[in-house]
């Protein structure tokens, strides 16, 4: 059974997503990739926050990047893990990343044989149909040969850090692009997450 954690920053919802594991934390291995961030400038803080909220509740981390990785390396590198973790960054760099590695493949396989899926911000985007709804957000430069707008794991386009003032003025500057038909559009706020539970899906909404 596939099951999916996507978030807008795990840091918020992770004591909550814990009590919907069917084992306690210290039992998963969790990889946890950072690639999103590299092309990032300044202190990649969320990436420290993430992994410290994932580690305190009760998880062990193995924090890594795919680029340059080859596809038998990552296979080794996930063989012995029960959730792959995908932090936030440059949706649009992580995303060819991910394809360029053959590490999507992985990713889509591996959730399908019941590898638990989290995600974060570009992390959660990129297990939808489409990451450019939001285009102004990331630096699309930094991914010119991107040939793909998701890896389809939901049919759902997630729209994260919705109502934050950090990306106000990306979303109300970029709103002609997320003005289509025949998309579903998801907009997650930081205290809420998309649980995919096999074949059910649930927004849940995190009290402070």
């Amino acid at each position: 059974m596939i099951q999916l954690f996507l978030t807008s920053a795990s840091d918020y919802v992770i004591n909550d997503i814990v009590t919907k594991l069917p084992k306690p934390p210290s039992d998963y291995n969790v990889a946890f990739i950072n690639t999103a961030s590299e092309v990032e400038e300044g202190d990649h803080w969320w990436i420290r926050d993430e992994k410290t909220g994932l580690e305190i509740v009760g998880f062990h981390v193995d924090e890594f990047s795919i680029t340059g990785m080859s596809k038998a390396d990552i296979e080794a590198k996930m063989a012995d893990k029960q959730v792959i973790y995908v932090c936030g960054g440059n949706t649009f760099y992580l995303l060819d990343q991910v394809i360029k590695t053959g590490c999507g493949e992985i990713i889509k396989r591996k959730v399908s044989e019941g590898v638990i899926y989290m995600g974060s911000s570009a992390g959660s985007m990129i297990a939808g149909t489409r990451i450019d709804l939001i285009s102004k957000n990331d630096d699309k430069s930094k991914a010119p040969d991107l040939k793909s707008t998701g890896l389809g794991i939901i049919d759902i386009a997630i729209l994260p850090h919705w109502g934050s003032s950090e990306f106000r003025e990306g979303y109300l500057s970029d709103v002609e692009s997320m003005y289509t038909e025949g998309v579903k559009i998801l907009p997650l706020t930081n205290s809420q997450y998309l649980w995919v539970n096999g074949d059910s899906m649930k927004i849940v909404q995190v009290e402070k």
